[in-house]
């Protein structure tokens, strides 16, 4: 969903490039169906082991490094914070191609958080770092990076601001919540603390729930899923569309999704982050998000603060939906005239 914007500006730019699917979703619903709704077509489907992280990593290393030798690859680029971001973040250092990563410089300062990490060693491998707000250039400069940084804007507002003109209101009063970070659902005691909470906000209003596939799987491994049914209106994992229907049309949204308190901030949705810490912490200084915690006396506490009057689009600099021109318009004539 942040390629789309990228692969249409290319193609309209008449850029040459080649799609990768590293595979690192291999549930339909994560993969398959979501190129379909972005009309993307991959030119590489990678298949990894979905045993470990690391066998992961691996599998898609050794893909990619024979797709750059076949392709003769000149520029990589590598969105976000994922196994697939890192992974094509160290071959193309290890064959000495050129490396732009979009969303540089976002920082949880969680290091127990894989993403963290993940993010922070893409950083230190990329030549040309484009951020989305403007404290990602502080969190590079404190790490020693301070060359071939542009603030660009947010890439993820491109795709939202495609999809939000198409979302129909409704006249439904609910609340939405997304939940599928390892660090809350892999966690008994967290995830248990979690639902307790959410079930004493669902008396107030029903909660419509996307059951991710690795929740589900977690909620089972624990016993939740009678709980959850109990709590929520469960729902399929969701295309993107629909998604951006429920929360445009909610009157709060519970997360522990990085791009959800983006997308909140974005259409002016009250938005509670079920974590400890955010690497989008403008969420929270200029947009609707408030920072939860992830214990049941914590996410009660927030949950009385929301003020569900005010509910208007907020303003961050450069989430505007051109973040893909001016990233590309770089590209073209900075990195490839180099």
């Amino acid at each position: 969903m942040k390629l789309f914007p990228l692969c249409r500006e290319l193609k309209k730019q008449k850029i040459n490039f080649i799609l990768i699917n590293t595979g690192q979703h291999s549930d339909k619903k994560m993969s398959e169906d979501f190129f379909n709704e972005f009309g993307l077509k991959p030119d590489y489907n990678i298949k990894p082991s979905p045993v470990s992280g690391i066998r992961q990593i691996s599998d898609i290393m050794n893909a990619l490094e024979e797709i750059f030798v076949k392709e003769t690859i000149n520029l990589v680029v590598v969105v976000g914070d994922v196994n697939s971001t890192l992974a094509g973040a160290l071959v193309a250092n290890k064959l000495n191609i050129k490396l732009v990563h979009i969303e540089a410089g976002l920082r949880s300062f969680n290091n127990s958080m894989p993403e963290e990490y993940n993010r922070k060693l893409t950083d230190h491998l990329a030549d040309y770092l484009f951020t989305t707000m403007e404290e990602a250039l502080d969190n590079l400069s404190g790490e020693g990076i301070n060359k071939n940084i542009y603030f660009v804007g947010n890439i993820m507002i491109d795709t939202l601001a495609h999809f939000d003109k198409q979302a129909k209101k409704t006249g439904e009063e609910f609340y939405f919540c997304t939940l599928h970070r390892a660090e809350n659902v892999d966690d008994r005691r967290t995830f248990g603390d979690i639902l307790d909470a959410l079930e004493e906000i669902s008396r107030d209003e029903k909660i419509y729930f996307p059951l991710h596939p690795r929740t589900a799987k977690m909620a089972k491994k624990f016993g939740f899923l009678r709980k959850i049914n109990k709590i929520f209106s469960v729902l399929p994992p969701l295309s993107y569309a629909d998604s951006v229907y429920y929360q445009k049309n909610a009157l709060l949204v519970l997360t522990d999704s990085g791009g959800v308190q983006e997308e909140t901030s974005f259409l002016g949705v009250p938005c509670l982050t079920l974590r400890t810490e955010t690497e989008r912490p403008i969420t929270i200084e200029k947009g609707t998000n408030i920072l939860a915690g992830v214990g049941k006396k914590a996410i009660l506490a927030a949950y009385k603060k929301i003020d569900f009057k005010n509910k208007k689009k907020t303003v961050i600099p450069l989430w505007d939906g051109k973040t893909a021109e001016r990233i590309v318009k770089i590209i073209k004539n900075e990195i490839c005239a180099e």
